[in-house]
Parts: C-alpha cells; structure tokens; sequence
C-alpha cells in the first residue's frame, strides 16, 4: 500500500517543499530525455540534448505554472513525444550525417519543424473549441499509442546504458551478457527503479534514490580500481569535457543551404504522428489532473495554452514541452496550492541547466539509462498487465498488435493500423447490434385509427400479413445484409389469400451508406417478385439519397401502418375508408337488447359533420356531450403537432368524448373531421334522465362506455408490451 504523503504545516514551507522536490524531478526527467534524444552513434551531441531538455523543462514549468488554469501543473520534455523524436533523429545515422554539425544542424530542424507544427495544432484546435476531439479517438488505440512509447522509451534506454544499435540487432546483444556489464547492469537497475517507485510513491522518493544509487555506482567503481577518467573512458560516465550546449533557432538559418531537404521531407509523416500524440498527451494530461484536483477547466484553454508554450519554446532554442502528470501531481501531492511552487520549479531547472555540465560529468551513465528505463517499464506494465481489470481481451489484443507493429516496422505504421483495426473493430461490433430496434407484425403494432369491428376482425385474424420493422442508428456495410436477412423469410412466405406488406421505418435512422442501396434494391425487387407491397416511412435526407427505390413512402409511421392495413382491407374485399355502422344495430348489439335500444334512442341527437368541420377543440368547456359515429372519420389531435400526426383517427363504430359525461373539465383534445361523417350526440343531462326513466338501460350504457374504453387500453398495452420486447 501506497504510504501516506507527510506535508509541511506552513503553506510557506510547502510551496518552497514542493517547488524543490518538483524541480528536482523535473531536472531528473529532462536529463533523462536529453539523454534519449542523442544515443549511440549520436553520442557525442548530448551536451546539445541536455540543454535542449534543461531549456524545454524551464519553460514549461514557468508557463505553465503562470498561464494554466491548473496552478500546480508543470510542463516539460514528454516521454510520449520524445521517445517518437528520438527514433526519428536516430534516422540520421541512416541518411549518413552522423557524428558532426550537419547531423546536429537536422536534428535541430526537425525539432523546431515538429515543435511548430504541434503549436499550431494546439491553437487551432483550441481556438476551434475541438478540445473534446480527443474522446473520438478509440481508447484502446491510444493505450497502443502510449504502450508503443513506453517500448520506445525502454529500447532508447539500453541505448544510451550500453551504445547498442537501433532496431532488434540490440537485443542480439543481450545473449553475451558477460561482454555487456553497463546493458546487465541497466537492465538491473530499470527493474529495481520499477520496484521502488512503485512501492513507494512519496514525492522526494525518486530524487533520494537517484542519489543514492549514483553514489553506489561510484562506490563500485572505486572498489573495482578505476578512476573517474577510465571509468569514463570505459563508458560509465558521460564525458563532461564539452560544456552544455544551447543553440537557437536562427543559428539555423545560415545553414539552410547544407540541409538534405529530401531527408528532412521524409520525416514529415513521423512528425504528423508526434503532433497527434501530443495533444491526445495534453487533452488526457489535463483530463486527468482536473480529475485529480475535483476542478473544472476548459480544455480549449488548455490547448491554447500549449500552443504559445510552444511557440516561445522554439524562440528560446528548446523543443515540444508538454503538461506532466507526474510531475504536476509531485506538486500536488507535496501540499503546493499556488503558482509560486511552480516559479521554484522553473527556477531549479534554470540552475540545472547553468551548472549542467557538473551534473552531466558526475551522474552514472547506467543511473540515467536505468531510470529512462523504469519510465519505459512502466508505461508497459500500466498497457499491457494492469490494463486487463478495465479493457476487454479485443482491445488488449489490439494494444500488443500496435505494440508489435511498432517493435518491427515503425511507430507511424503502427499508429496507422492501430486506427484501422479499430475502425474494423467498431464495424463488427456494430454490426452485432444491428439496426433493427423493433420487428413486428400485425398483432403488435396498429395504426392510430380506430375501424369497425369487422375490419378489426380481418385485420386480427391475417395479422401475419403485417411486417413492420423499426430500424435505427447507422445502416452500413456490416449491418444492411443482416437486415436482408431477417426480411427474407416474410418476403419469400407462400402466396397467402390476402396481400402482404413491409413497413421500414427510418425515422431513428441517422444515415445509410452505397452498401444499404443494393440492399434496398434486393429487398424491393424480391418483394416485387413476390408481390409484397414495400412501404417506406420516416426517410430524412440523408437515407432518402442512398435508398433509391420504387417503393411507397409515407411521412409516419403510422400514416405507413394505415395505408397497409387499407391495403391488407382492400385485399380481401372490404372498403376500408366508406364503412359504416347504423346506430340501430350497433347499439342493440352493444346495449344486448332492442329494448335497451329503444330506451336510449329518443335521447340521441343526429348530426352531420362536413369535412374539416371542428366538432371539439382542446381547452373549451365541455358541454356534457358525448358522440357516437355513425359512419366517416374524426381525427383526435393536439394543436401544435407536426402535420400528418395525430391521436388517433376514429371511424364507424367508435365513440369520441365520452370522459365529458363523468366529468366538467375542459376538452382534452382537438376532434375535427377528416370526411363527412354521422354522428350522434349524448348530452349529460339526458343520460341523467335515463337513469330515471330506465335504470337498467343506463347501466348497460355505462358497461358499453367501460368496455370501450377497457379495448382501447389493451390496445396500447398490446403495442408497448410488443416495443418492450425490443428486435
């Protein structure tokens, strides 16, 4: 378990705590880097590294400590961004410049071009409000972007312990250990670093055991015999003859005539990957720290931020700084709450860099492998052993590919495929899915319009005739051919007496790809074939331009299911828009006897509604009236609605307005006729009356209306239990 972090009491004393142990950090960090960004053949210009980092951390922590909307972060070189520089500088011993000032000259460039298109990318994107975009990209591809760093980082750091070459000839070394002590022993030490710093989180934790085991590896030199000198000459220290170096940017201008511009062309892919792992580093660094400290920050600012870090990193000769976790969390973790402890920090780095080259010719060679190996480490351990309590087997797997990709062939390839898979991934996983949120026939789904009973008959009893598939999200290549597939059975059913129908609805539907046409078009031709009619509904732009058909559309959904039960009426010889129910009849039938019927019909008054005639409008008192129709059609609505929606629509054989005789409250909704209808009108007052004159009549009145009603609730029940029960 993780030990507590003791804190000064004085804010004073933990802002000055802080600010050192964070500083010191820091400077271990940037050494480290600087280190990695000239090994092996490249050797020989790590003064130039050292001051680039020192320079890079410096102003980091300054502007980050002064501009951040996050008063403890810290900036500096990024392990992520350096160790995909690094493999590109290491290019140079390929391109034949190695070992002079034209390799250090295109070095430089390709830092400042790198570094300036990072900045430009974080302002834009800053300015652009896209700070969220870092959420599009797949997680399981940014942990392979981070695991292939941490592999970066680890094979520089046997680099820089043990002048090994780029690339798996290095590894060929690891079976001779006994001619390789530096590569054994920084191996040995990477390890131990894992174990301590993992065990032991404390802030000045990592800055003791530095020294500390600097000091040992001198111990061991002085009992082996070797002086300072042969312990230098022999590889165990850095040579400190040669002072830190600082350059700046327009030192470069006057060697603008000796660049190989075809070799600098050839990183800008390398340099495309460096900036996009940069700001998913900023986006997901500030993510996490707001997170940490429970504040609320505007990651366009963030970017922004980073943007003009950048842009002044490159007019003071250093290279991409980026916002650290670990070491803003030093700060955090130290008790420092304001901006000062930053400031500290900076100014401890602008030490450093003063009196590098002290520092440079008295640290161990294998220390700073070995600790730019312990990064390494553990960027691998959190990406490839702790990632599998949160990630699922696939995007495991799809890290170590990434990872492999990037051990065999490059970083950018990796990068490339790692999106590609995922891509692939997403398709197949999506297409599992499917697009089809519910799938339905006749018995499960109506049309708002409520018909007579016997085309209620006809429609229950050939309710397989009715196919109705509610589609939604996306329609692509990898779900248009499952939806073929679930239609084809219906489509492909014997003939039956009556016509079938498929209704598609589109309404959830986002958008469909060319794949979702040629299904669409083998849909409508095997319907065709078949003679099931296709209706379509609920079509926006997007859809209606990739399905091109020959099939009848409708705004709704429920337009679509009345035009196919019309349909499905018509087929087998029933006009199912000019039925009627005599009132007589009806009611005799309803009520269960004549005399009931008799009863009740000199309280009924007939009226003849014309098309588009307003019987009852939602909000105005309610005159106690109740209408039976005789025959036409009333549409129940809601002012406001989209035109073509509706309530429901009400023909022969139904009953509109029957809560006015239990109640006085204002009319509910707006009943308006679609076509000249009969209606015949029940006030109050008269069914007051007829309790009186015939009490029995009454109640079997009132047991029509309850049945009525109970039909109308099962109904709905029937459709949202069948919704419910999902494709």
């Amino acid at each position: 378990m993780n030990a507590s972090v003791v804190r000064p009491s004085s804010p004073v004393l933990r802002e000055l705590s802080g600010g050192i142990v964070a500083g010191a950090v820091a400077v271990a960090y940037a050494m480290s880097y600087g280190a990695l960004l000239f090994p092996g053949a490249l050797a020989a210009l790590l003064p130039y590294g050292i001051g680039l980092s020192l320079i890079s951390a410096m102003i980091g922590a300054f502007w980050l400590a002064w501009r951040s909307q996050l008063p403890f972060a810290i900036g500096g070189p990024d392990g992520n961004t350096t160790s995909i520089l690094a493999a590109m500088a290491a290019t140079v011993t390929t391109a034949n410049l190695a070992g002079g000032k034209p390799a250090l000259d295109h070095v430089l460039l390709v830092l400042l071009l790198t570094t300036l298109l990072c900045a430009l990318m974080f302002l834009a994107l800053g300015v652009g409000r896209l700070g969220s975009a870092v959420r599009y990209v797949p997680f399981p591809v940014t942990g392979g972007f981070l695991a292939s760093t941490g592999w970066l980082i680890a094979t520089g750091a046997l680099r820089v312990g043990g002048d090994l070459p780029a690339g798996f000839e290095a590894f060929e070394q690891l079976g001779h250990p006994a001619q390789h002590p530096r590569l054994v022993a920084t191996i040995a030490l990477g390890i131990g670093y894992l174990v301590v710093f993992q065990r032991w989180r404390r802030p000045f934790v990592q800055p003791l055991v530095l020294v500390a085991s600097s000091a040992a590896v001198f111990g061991l030199v002085a009992a082996w015999g070797m002086s300072p000198a042969q312990a230098r000459t022999a590889g165990w220290l850095f040579d400190p003859s040669a002072s830190v170096r600082w350059t700046g940017p327009w030192a470069l201008w006057g060697a603008a005539g000796t660049f190989d511009w075809h070799w600098i062309a050839g990183r800008w892919i390398d340099m495309i990957a460096v900036a996009v792992v940069a700001a998913i580093t900023v986006l997901l660094g500030s993510s996490g720290l707001e997170v940490i400290a429970r504040r609320d920050i505007s990651l366009d600012a963030e970017l922004r931020t980073h943007g003009w870090l950048n842009l002044l990193a490159i007019a003071l000769g250093g290279y991409l700084s980026l916002i650290s976790v670990s070491r803003s969390v030093v700060l955090l973790e130290s008790g420092a709450r304001t901006r000062a402890a930053g400031f500290l920090a900076a100014g401890m780095c602008a030490l450093a860099a003063g009196g590098a080259t002290f520092l440079v010719g008295w640290l161990p060679r294998i220390v700073l492998a070995g600790f730019l190996l312990y990064l390494g480490l553990s960027i691998l351990w959190e990406w490839l052993v702790q990632s599998r309590q949160r990630l699922s087997v696939a995007d495991r797997l799809l890290i170590v590919v990434i990872l492999a990709i990037t051990a065999s062939i490059g970083f950018t390839v990796a990068v490339l495929a790692g999106i590609i898979a995922s891509c692939l991934n997403f398709a197949l996983s999506y297409s599992r899915v499917g697009v089809v949120q519910h799938d339905l026939d006749g018995a499960g789904i109506r049309s708002a319009v409520s018909r007579p009973a016997a085309q209620q008959e006809v429609l229950a009893r050939h309710a397989a005739d009715l196919r109705v598939l509610v589609l939604h999200g996306v329609i692509f290549f990898g779900t248009a051919n499952g939806l073929l597939e679930r239609v084809r059975g219906f489509l492909q059913r014997p003939p039956t007496e009556g016509v079938r129908v498929l209704v598609l609805d589109f309404t959830q539907v986002a958008s469909a790809d060319s794949s979702a046409t040629m299904t669409f078009s083998k849909i409508s031709q095997i319907a065709a074939d078949q003679g099931v009619r296709l209706m379509l509904c609920g079509e926006n732009a997007a859809t209606a331009a990739a399905l091109q058909h020959g099939a009848q559309t409708r705004a709704t959904l429920d337009q679509a299911l009345d035009a196919a039960e019309e349909a499905i009426l018509a087929s087998h010889g029933l006009d199912p828009r000019g039925a009627s129910e005599p009132i007589g009849p009806w009611l005799t039938r309803e009520l269960g006897s004549d005399v009931h019927w008799r009863a009740l019909q000199p309280l009924l008054q007939r009226r003849d509604v014309t098309a588009g005639a307003l019987l009852m409008q939602q909000g105005e008192a309610s005159d106690g009236a109740l209408y039976l129709i005789e025959c036409g059609r009333l549409a129940v609505t809601l002012p406001g609605q989209h035109e073509g929606q509706r309530l429901a629509s009400l023909m022969a054989g139904n009953i509109v307005g029957e809560m006015a005789l239990y109640t006085s409250a204002a009319r509910s909704a707006t009943v308006t006729a679609e076509s000249a209808s009969v209606v015949w009108t029940l006030k109050r007052s008269a069914l007051d009356a007829l309790h009186v004159q015939s009490p029995e009549t009454a109640m079997a009145f009132h047991a029509f209306i309850m049945r009525t009603m109970a039909s109308r609730v099962r109904r709905a029940n029937a459709t949202v239990a069948a919704l419910q029960r999902g494709a």
